[in-house]
């Protein structure tokens, strides 16, 4: 059974670039743990902010990655997605996939912003009624 863990992005985190940054920090940990990820981006603009920030979210850190295929970390935006991956990272998606792509992990966050909660609210439903078994975790700073 596929798991979705949703981590709520703190207050504290103001600025959407605060928000990509700790995005990144769960990004590198499901590299470690899981070893690949495709990260889902809802536009050009947000894929690029994603690519810059891996390389420069934390000193001293390195998570291979690239636009599209070929690292063990690929980011895709603009609504080309993979059939399937062995974790998926939602990274500003207002709305899942459709189809959603078959993954073993799927790794969301909830926004601080109330209207941007209530569409994860809405993300976590689905994944709920599509057999996910559902996680929430803080995002620690």
């Amino acid at each position: 059974m596929p798991i979705a863990s949703f981590y709520t992005l703190p207050p504290t985190l103001l600025t959407p670039h605060e928000q990509q940054r700790g995005m990144c920090r769960v990004i590198a940990k499901v590299w470690q743990v899981m070893g690949e990820a495709d990260i889902l981006c809802p536009d050009r603009e947000t894929g690029q902010i994603m690519d810059d920030l891996l390389w420069t979210f934390q000193a001293g850190a390195f998570v291979p990655h690239v636009r599209g295929a070929g690292e063990s970390i690929r980011i895709h935006d603009g609504g080309v997605w993979p059939l399937q991956s062995k974790a998926l990272v939602l990274c500003g998606l207002d709305e899942l996939p459709t189809p959603v792509p078959a993954c073993e992990r799927l790794i969301d966050f909830i926004p601080v912003a109330e209207q941007t909660r209530d569409l994860a609210r809405e993300r976590y439903k689905r994944l709920k009624n599509a057999g996910f078994t559902m996680q929430v975790h803080p995002l620690e700073v």
